[in-house]
């Protein structure tokens, strides 16, 4: 057993010999020589790889040495040819900069065409800058790589980029803006190391900076003079350019004081300068007030936002008042000719390079996109570049002959096709725009002369406005200096003392003097009165009284004297024949005026309404079906339904005849509530000739569907509150400010009785305040500005649209429904249309056209605009388009429910029938009119055996015969009629009107009153749009021509006033035997004879009469629609 215990034992032995190394860290002998033996194999193979490494090294140096200079002879050569890329183009840009800097400043260029002009300026100013950059972008990566390559740093060489074409959008330099973190300043940019300091206003830009959080709009201003890549930023103009000018946003503009006709202030917490022209105010007569805040636009501006590049004395931004960018369209839009220059090298003819010479539109083929542009007597083929920024020229052939085409409302520009690659200075939508106008041209090319005749028609108001403007804005008093009295520097004139024949001209001028004088006008005396004398030796007249700041003339005015102070140092001679000049721009005018300039210079809301007013003939209707029936709100006959479904599908232009009683209101209050049914947010525009018709449509509509729409009708209207309906008056806006100042003064007195002694005080201060904003013209013109921007419904007459109180005309709206469209002019319908996207006319042509002014007859209107002898003021806007645009956008109203069936027959068959059928019918039956009838028969004719004459002092015709028996029948009707009912004597002259007016008294009619009868007497031509129970038309005539009375729109209006009677007074032997000579009409009295009872006038049974109550008679006409 021993021996297994010796092995046991030896093997615990050698165990603890081999553990004993492990422990104690010591090799043995065999393994020390074993490492010796493995260290030296391992450095001789360590110096062989050595040796092999080096070799490797000296071929890698010599391989990146090669690979670094070519690469950088490839950099180098890359960057000449970028240089040699871009050698012209500063120097074309430059050339671009001048002439577009030209014509900014020209006189002749109107200011939107000027608002265009100068954003493309900054653009070219802008392009200007970052191309002297790039250069200096290129001389930094040359002078980089001949660095590295100096340093043979051939690995950060090979590091490096290409050069880019462009300047780099990491690159900065002053105009630059740049969005950045609050982290990111003052510390190295990415790529290029470029650092944003705000220098001394450190503090104040950070501030400013922290209310943009992570997205810092910084403008670089400049860069610093020795430190490379450090530059200072400006958050406030950075905010300017990226809040504000670049969305088209307004910004707010702190006046600090009136220079001149400028207004001094600040933008952006007072770091940007801006300069307000008082002419770009919405309101120019009212006076600013130091540190009054206005919402501006800015105009005319440097990269830098520091000053009016166009103004050499400008510090400071130009700013308007206008949103020009927002009204523009395409005539507002610079437009360029993309052209390679190679196409351009066989051009002699200099004046295809004269920048006055016009461009003309030849031709254009929709199937092709080729259109054909011509100047001098170049022809050039274009078509839209593949990115829609421009037109790109694909042809160029000099003719020989002078290419003449169609204008444009465009303006072109040729510009080198490098430099239009290299630079984004093209307007899509201005290319857009004139591709539409290139499309309507193809239509309208076969009939040219019309739309040209169309637009000298335009052209044509523009004149009459302009001679109007003359003769209604200036009025003038000559006499000579010694019918004056002098005494101390005032000169006294006095009505007794000059000639009896031009008395009417002292008061006209006086009159306008007051007006001038008057409180409430605005206008500075200094501007609109002038007193002159006359000067042999230029024979022309010049100032009368010396003016400075210290010097100013006084003016004084009373019942029949005229007063002036001031300096009469240049008066010497007594003979000396002086004239006293009084200017007051009429706002109506004015504003007609620039509607038509608006229409040529293509201002409108819809542009296509421009193409539909000069070609209506071509316009091609744009319509959509409704998916679903129409929930009709009101009782409406077929034709109504037709009315208001056209007016709810045509996207532009509808219009609508509407005869006399034919419903018209009834259609147009469908028309109000199926248009907000169909879009509650659209805002919309009622207008028309007259108060009455206003007042009558607004008020039925908000009566039956005010409160019933998806969204409640807030309407404002628009107007002098005298000319209101008692009913409608408070929707006006003096009614309106007056209430909303009751009610921040009744809560201004509840809460002074509640609140502490202090707190009360200051609620008295309240209400001082709001007493001076009663009276403050500027609060009334802001709480104004608010009204409108609140409200959806917009009722106006003509005129009362024709102001800019208010910022009126930069109103724009949905829809713009014009009632009486007939009884406007031109210009005066033009200022809804320009301003709407769609257009709903309702007229008749049937009837008087537009009232004109009476200086437009006279002989003088007629030398000066030789075209008023074309009949040019006979017809109106209504029926021109009328019987020109497509039937897809007409209807007719086709049931009348004024007029009893024997008038409404001899209406129809004299005026509404075409071609032997009759267009008009009566709506309602004859038993609807029964027991309303006060006399037997409808219609009589009252045969008079008068005389006309004329009264003294007038060119008028009376005839007192008609006069007697006109009266003479209203007394014993008033005598016979037990209730109230309605009556009007109409005649064609306004001196039978007042011979009538005379005789009505002598009877005891006063206020319009007699007995149980309203009576109203006034001309044919006044009186349309009105109605009565019984209408009185006294003829006067009894010899001469008889054509003015025969006016078929004339006698029309005169036929269909009436609701129950109808008599004509008047010679029926003359009248039915009258012909006259030639073409020049047509005798309609014997076919009215035959619709009337020659008989003697025969009175209703008075218990007939008696038995109809005056609850009756409302009942009975409650179905009558006023028109």
């Amino acid at each position: 057993m021993a021996v297994p215990f010796v092995i046991a034992a030896g093997l615990s032995v050698l165990a603890g010999a081999k553990v004993f190394s492990w422990i104690y860290n010591v090799m043995t002998e065999q393994e020390e020589q074993k490492q010796r033996d493995e260290r030296k194999r391992s450095d001789e193979i360590r110096a062989r790889a050595s040796a092999a490494s080096q070799r490797q090294e000296v071929e890698r140096l010599m391989l990146l040495r090669q690979l670094g200079e070519e690469y950088s002879q490839f950099l180098l050569e890359s960057i000449r040819e970028h240089r040699l890329a871009v050698a012209d183009v500063p120097a074309e840009l430059v050339e671009l900069e001048r002439m577009i800097g030209q014509e900014v400043v020209d006189k002749t260029s109107s200011p939107y065409r000027k608002s265009a002009l100068r954003r493309e300026y900054a653009r070219i100013e802008d392009a200007i800058v970052r191309m002297r950059e790039y250069q200096r972008y290129l001389n930094q990566q040359e002078s980089q790589i001949r660095s590295l390559l100096s340093k043979e740093a051939f690995g950060d060489l090979l590091g490096l980029d290409t050069t880019e074409p462009l300047l780099p959008v990491d690159w900065l330099y002053p105009g630059k803006l740049v969005l950045v973190s609050m982290d990111e300043l003052s510390q190295p940019l990415p790529r290029f190391n470029h650092r944003i300091s705000f220098g001394q206003n450190d503090t104040a830009q950070k501030t400013l900076a922290l209310r943009y959080g992570d997205e810092i709009p910084v403008l670089v201003k400049s860069a610093h003079n020795r430190y490379e890549g450090l530059f200072y930023g400006c958050v406030a103009r950075g905010a300017l350019y990226y809040h504000h000018i670049m969305p088209g946003e307004p910004i707010e503009f702190v006046v600090e004081r009136i220079a001149g006709p400028n207004a001094i202030g600040t933008l952006h917490e007072g770091v940007v300068r801006g300069c307000l022209p008082i002419g770009q105010l919405k309101h120019p007569g009212v006076r600013l007030l130091s540190g009054q805040k206005i919402l501006v636009y800015p105009t005319a501006y440097d990269l830098c936002l520091n000053r009016n590049p166009f103004d050499e004395k400008s510090r400071a931004i130009e700013v308007s008042e206008f949103n020009y960018q927002a009204r523009g369209v395409q005539s507002y839009q610079q437009l360029y000719l993309d052209v390679d220059e190679r196409l351009l090298e066989e051009i002699s003819d200099a004046r295809f390079y004269d920048t006055e010479e016009p461009w003309t539109l030849m031709g254009y083929s929709s199937t092709t996109g080729v259109i054909s542009l011509a100047k001098a007597s170049v022809q050039l083929g274009c078509v839209m570049r593949d990115d829609g920024e421009m037109l790109e020229v694909r042809t160029v052939i000099q003719t020989g002959t002078l290419q003449i085409g169609l204008d444009t409302p465009f303006r072109f520009t040729l510009i080198a096709r490098r430099l239009a690659r290299a630079e984004q200075v093209g307007w899509g939508y201005g290319v857009q725009e004139f591709l539409r106008f290139c499309a309507q041209a193809a239509l309208d090319i076969n009939d040219s002369p019309e739309r040209l005749a169309q637009s000298r028609f335009y052209q044509r108001w523009e004149q009459v406005i302009a001679y109007q403007r003359s003769q209604e804005e200036n009025l003038s008093l000559e006499f000579p200096l010694e019918l004056a009295q002098r005494a101390e520097g005032i000169l006294t004139l006095q009505r007794n003392r000059l000639p009896l024949e031009v008395w009417e001209q002292f008061d006209l001028v006086s009159d306008k003097l007051r007006e001038v004088l008057s409180e409430n006008n605005p206008l500075n005396p200094d501007y609109c009165v002038r007193l002159q004398h006359w000067d042999a030796k230029r024979s022309e007249y010049i100032p009368s009284l010396h003016c400075d700041r210290r010097n100013r003339p006084l003016y004084t005015r009373q019942k029949d004297s005229i007063g002036i102070e001031g300096n009469f140092s240049q008066l010497d001679n007594d003979a000396q024949m002086l004239r006293l000049l009084v200017s007051v721009p009429s706002a109506s005018l004015k504003r007609q005026s620039q509607a038509l300039d608006d229409l040529f210079q293509d201002r409108l809301v819809n542009p296509a309404l421009k193409n539909i007013l000069l070609a209506p003939e071509h316009y091609l209707p744009e319509q959509e079906e409704r998916s679903a029936p129409i929930a009709w709100a009101n009782t409406l006959d077929d034709s109504q339904k037709r009315v208001v479904e056209l007016a709810l599908r045509e996207h532009n232009i509808a219009l609508i005849q509407g005869p006399p009683g034919a419903g018209k209101t009834t259609a147009i209050v469908e028309m109000l509530y199926q248009l907000f049914c169909q879009q509650p947010n659209r805002r919309v525009l009622l207008v028309s000739q007259q108060n009455t018709a206003v007042d009558n449509a607004l008020g039925k509509f908000l009566e039956k569907h005010g409160n019933s729409l998806e969204q409640p009708i807030q309407a404002i209207r628009i107007g002098n509150p005298e000319k209101m309906s008692s009913a409608i008056q408070p929707l006006g806006f003096d009614r309106q400010h007056a209430d909303f100042l009751t009610k921040l003064d009744t809560r201004a007195i509840k809460a002074a009785v509640r609140l502490p002694e202090a707190e009360s005080n200051l609620c008295y201060v309240w209400r001082a305040i709001l007493k001076q904003a009663a009276q403050s013209r500027a609060g009334q013109d802001e709480f104004f500005i608010t009204l409108l921007a609140d409200r959806n419904l917009v009722g106006a007459t003509c005129v009362g649209l024709a102001t800019n109180k208010g910022g009126i005309d930069q109103l724009q709206f949905d829809v713009a429904i014009i009632d009486e469209a007939g009884r406007a002019t031109v210009p005066e319908i033009l200022i809804p249309i320009l301003r709407s996207r769609k257009v709903i006319l309702v007229g008749d042509h049937y009837q008087l056209p537009p009232s004109i002014a009476p200086l437009l007859r006279e002989d003088e209107a007629t030398k000066a605009l030789g075209f008023l002898r074309e009949n040019f003021l006979s017809g109106s806007f209504f029926e021109l388009m009328f019987e020109r645009l497509p039937a897809e956008c007409r209807e007719v109203l086709d049931k009348q429910y004024r007029m009893a069936p024997p008038i409404g027959d001899l209406v129809a068959n004299l005026f509404y029938s075409r071609e032997g059928q009759r267009m008009l019918f009566n709506g309602h039956p004859d038993s609807h009119f029964e027991n309303s009838y006060l006399l037997d028969e409808s219609i009589y004719w009252v045969d008079v055996k008068g005389r006309q004459q004329q009264p003294h002092n007038s060119m008028s015709q009376e005839n007192v015969r008609e006069a007697e028996e006109i009266t003479g029948f209203l007394i014993e009707l008033a005598d016979k009629v037990n209730r109230p009912t309605s009556v009007a004597v109409i005649t064609p002259y306004g001196a039978q009107k007042e011979r009538v007016r005379r005789q009505l008294r002598h009877i005891g009619w006063q206020n319009g009153q007699l007995g149980p009868l309203s009576i109203e007497v006034d001309t044919v031509d006044a009186f349309q749009g009105s109605e009565a129970d019984v209408v009185c038309y006294s003829t006067v005539r009894t010899e001469g021509g008889l054509n003015f009375i025969l006016d078929r729109k004339r006698l029309n209006v005169a036929c269909s006033r009436a609701k129950l009677h109808l008599l004509f007074f008047g010679d029926s032997h003359y009248l039915s035997s009258w012909r006259a000579k030639g073409k020049d009409g047509f005798n309609l009295f014997p076919e009215i004879m035959k619709h009337a009872s020659t008989a003697k006038v025969e009175f209703r049974k008075d218990h007939l009469l008696a038995s109809m109550s005056e609850a009756d008679s409302s009942v009975c006409f409650a179905m009558v629609d006023q028109e």
